[in-house]
């Protein structure tokens, strides 16, 4: 059996490369802001990222993959828009409500939501709970999932637009919220069932996962670039055996996490709930480990370079740990799927 992309996706894929380009982070005193990152979301949603998970204006039945494909060629890239935040969490919370009109003002750009996770990161947060929204640059409302009535409920309110975002990874903005009144908010589209809500949570590890391996694939590939031209003792350092054996299996943990992840993104669409989270899981564990494995590695390679502020090496290790914390790390996952396992050979 064949497993690959299809010719759309390829295209889609190398489309997203050439945009992401475009509005690259070139290093830490030029990440974009203000009008620049605002030039940069419109290209975003111009471009239809917003639209990928809401089969009615993108046409596609299943975008899983094609979301994970956009994602990862950002995070490739480093780009700052808050893509992953705005473009896919809260557009993925906004279809599974059923939200249509919310859903078309994201998708033309005219409402921008910052979905708010716990302050851990570690999941979707409470409305009346104490929170961080999560890639809120230029967003104009926070995004909540609440519980109420045994089903989960999508409600959002404006942001404070006074209060200053900061972070570990310096290419997203993430802005504390002390909890709102539940009452104040509009609540957008219905009730999400328990079915839905393990999907829209396998999207989201699916989703950071795609991010994970943009970054550490970018990261290699400067590594790989340096020890090209990088002279020591009179050659080149690519000629070195040990620096050959760290790039090589660097190389393949990157491999690794793109095979994971494209089982992953596939399964969110085409798998029962459960399959589809524990692919996601698996995803996103192996994705966890293998990022900071991979990005420590270059960094290794580039030596003294890499630990420079002007250099993009430490923006990849801040993502990396960020993205590594998102929904859970890889020793969190590691047991939830051992305990779904478990359950499904009755031994628990």
């Amino acid at each position: 059996m064949h497993i690959g992309l299809t010719t759309e996706q390829t295209l889609l894929r190398d489309t997203v490369a050439g945009l992401a380009g475009t509005i690259a982070t070139a290093d830490a005193d030029h990440i974009p802001s203000g009008e620049r990152l605002e030039a940069a979301w419109r290209q975003i949603v111009e471009f239809g990222v917003p639209a990928l998970r809401a089969p009615q204006m993108c046409g596609l039945e299943a975008s899983g993959v094609e979301t994970a494909l956009t994602i990862e060629e950002l995070a490739r890239r480093l780009c700052a828009v808050p893509a992953l935040g705005q473009a896919v969490l809260a557009t993925e919370l906004l279809q599974a409500a059923g939200a249509d009109k919310e859903l078309e003002q994201v998708a033309e750009g005219t409402l921008r939501l910052a979905p708010v996770l716990t302050a851990g990161l570690t999941g979707f947060a409470e409305i009346d709970e104490p929170g961080v929204a999560f890639d809120a640059a230029g967003a104009s409302h926070a995004l909540f999932a609440f519980h109420e009535d045994d089903s989960r409920h999508v409600a959002y309110l404006p942001l404070d637009g006074s209060a200053i975002g900061s972070g570990l990874d310096l290419t997203r903005t993430m802005l504390p919220i002390s909890g709102f009144d539940r009452t104040l908010a509009a609540t957008a589209g219905g009730p999400v069932d328990a079915h839905r809500w393990a999907k829209v949570n396998a999207l989201a590890l699916t989703a950071v996962a795609a991010d994970l391996v943009g970054v550490m694939a970018g990261a290699l590939e400067d590594a790989v670039r340096y020890a090209g031209e990088r002279v020591q003792f009179g050659v080149k350092i690519g000629s070195f055996q040990a620096i050959q054996h760290l790039l090589a299996d660097a190389a393949v943990r990157v491999e690794g996490a793109r095979s994971c992840l494209w089982h992953a993104a596939w399964a969110v669409d085409h798998l029962s709930p459960d399959e589809a989270l524990l692919s996601a899981r698996t995803a996103k564990a192996y994705a966890s480990a293998a990022g900071r494995d991979v990005v420590e590695t270059a960094m290794q390679v580039l030596g003294g370079i890499s630990i420079t502020w002007e250099h993009l090496a430490h923006l990849r290790l801040r993502r990396t740990l960020t993205d590594r914390r998102l929904f859970g790390n890889e020793d969190e996952h590691y047991q939830a799927i051992a305990q779904m396992r478990l359950t499904d050979a009755g031994l628990r």
